[in-house]
């Protein structure tokens, strides 16, 4: 998979479950990535209402709580900012 646009990172979007796992505690899907800028992971989420958030730990830091999007082009902006990390998740072939 390619992300060269944020069109593409909108696929992805559109079909989170093809490449999220099911959290049936949570009632949610979650796709895990690197967080490279602070060296740990971000875990992107999407409930049955169809909202995103996001939240991030790693070895020296865990967010206080996760983070939920406003609007769907918050997500596509930081999936963009994040968009190496993502392509690895999504084509681990890659």
């Amino acid at each position: 998979m390619q992300i060269k646009k944020k069109d593409d990172i909108g696929l992805i979007l559109d079909n989170f479950s093809s490449y999220a796992k099911w959290d049936p505690s949570g009632q949610k899907l979650y796709l895990v990535f690197a967080d490279n800028k602070r060296g740990g992971q971000w875990t992107l989420m999407n409930y049955n209402d169809e909202r995103f958030s996001v939240h991030g730990r790693g070895t020296d830091y865990l967010d206080e709580k996760e983070a939920f999007f406003e609007e769907r082009n918050s997500v596509v902006s930081f999936l963009w900012n994040n968009r190496a990390a993502l392509k690895a998740a999504v084509d681990p072939s890659e």
